[in-house]
């Protein structure tokens, strides 16, 4: 049994020894295949490293070109007849029928009869106290014979001139201070202004428009019973016009009483950059529809919208009362300055220019004036090349490359 655990041992000593050569060989192996592959791959070269390409953004250019422009305010409203009453009748009558009747959409000129009411007992009335006037004056001329005979033609020739069926002439002025105690005394003064003032109620039948314009309501008909202070209807201008807009109030210093107003339809699209004169096309397409000036300006800014009311005047045939307008109140122009589209402005006043074709850079700018659609600037030199439209994610020193096709 010894002899036999001896020989057992032997062959395990044996065939761990082997096993021991087979891993030390093995790693040996792998030692030398790892040096050979770093040796080679030290001799292989590095290839070489470029920077990724800048990409190049293609973009617009104007030419800065300074001229006197005027601050273009846009606004809107709706338009209102400038002259607009409110018809009363100042005295008690029946409306008679006329060829022409006071109908909403009736246009009349101005001193046109617009209303008669009937006057037939105011009328006759009158012609009574013409009549008594005129035998008052008639029963005076012998006392003005006898005390006052430089003055006999001049009255005799105003009795002769009264007309029962007509208004009563200018009475003379006295000539003397007597000469008006004795009228005074007569009561010729005293019934003289009577009949002036029934003669001004008289004329308060007949009703006339006092200006050119239509009637925009109408609430009697011929042969209605009308008393004094009653409402006969609305009568407003057909060719003067205001509108009342707001304007922001950083917009107060260039507006002023009398600057040009121009406007077009609300729909349609008013360019306050003048086009070309020799642009035939242009012109035609950007000329205003209307045009007017300011009337009004208010001095009170609204704490809640920060705006300040103006009122503008147009006049024009084809207005109607009611349209809205749309167009631009043009300020005193100012001298040096370039406009450009408000979208061109950084947030904080600055430019987008192009240096040397190739480069983008920030200019500084003062803004002169700023409206919602453009902006009056200065701070750029005559023929500077800027971006002429708007660049996203543009920054200063950025690659671009310049077409204007």
């Amino acid at each position: 049994m010894k002899s036999f655990g001896k020989l057992y041992f032997c062959r395990a000593s044996k065939l761990f020894m082997k096993n021991v050569i087979r891993a030390v060989i093995g790693l040996v192996i792998i030692a030398i295949g790892i040096f050979i592959m770093r040796g080679l791959i030290s001799m292989k070269s590095d290839p070489p490293v470029s920077a990724p390409p800048r990409p190049v953004k293609l973009v617009k250019t104007m030419r800065a070109v300074l001229s006197s422009e005027a601050p273009v305010v846009y606004v809107q409203g709706r338009v209102r007849a400038l002259d607009r009453i409110e018809v009363f009748s100042e005295v008690t009558g029946v409306i008679q029928p006329q060829q022409k009747p006071f109908r909403s959409g009736t246009y009349f000129s101005e001193g046109e009869v617009m209303l008669r009411l009937d006057d037939s007992e105011q009328r006759l009335t009158l012609m009574s106290q013409r009549s008594g006037f005129l035998q008052l004056l008639t029963g005076a001329l012998a006392d003005f014979k006898i005390d006052f005979p430089d003055r006999f033609e001049t009255w005799r020739a105003y009795t002769a001139s009264v007309d029962v069926k007509e208004f009563l002439p200018m009475l003379p002025e006295p000539a003397s201070e007597t000469e008006k105690f004795f009228l005074s005394n007569r009561s010729i003064l005293n019934q003289y202004y009577t009949i002036r003032s029934a003669e001004e109620r008289l004329s308060k039948y007949v009703l006339r428009a006092p200006f050119n314009g239509e009637v925009s309501n109408s609430l009697v008909n011929p042969g209605a019973l009308v008393r004094v202070g009653q409402k006969l209807g609305d009568f407003v201008s057909t060719n003067r016009f205001e509108i009342e807009s707001a304007i922001p109030g950083n917009a107060i210093g260039v507006v002023s009483i009398g600057d040009r107003f121009e406007a077009d339809q609300v729909g349609r699209s008013l360019n306050a950059v003048k086009p070309d004169p020799s642009d035939s096309e242009a012109e035609l397409a950007n000329t205003p529809e209307f045009t007017g000036d300011v009337l009004r300006l208010a001095n009170t800014i609204d704490p809640n919208t920060q705006t300040t009311k103006v009122f503008l005047q147009v006049e024009s045939e084809n207005l109607r009362d009611g349209m809205y307008l749309s167009g631009a109140i043009y300020g005193e122009p100012v001298d040096s300055v370039l406009r450009i589209p408000l979208e061109l402005l950084t947030p904080d006043d600055q430019l987008y220019a192009v240096k040397s074709d190739t480069l983008l850079t920030m200019l500084p700018v003062q803004v002169v004036y700023r409206s919602s659609n453009d902006a009056l600037v200065r701070g750029v030199a005559t023929g500077t090349p800027i971006l002429a439209e708007p660049l996203s994610n543009a920054y200063d020193g950025m690659v671009v490359k310049v077409t204007n096709q």
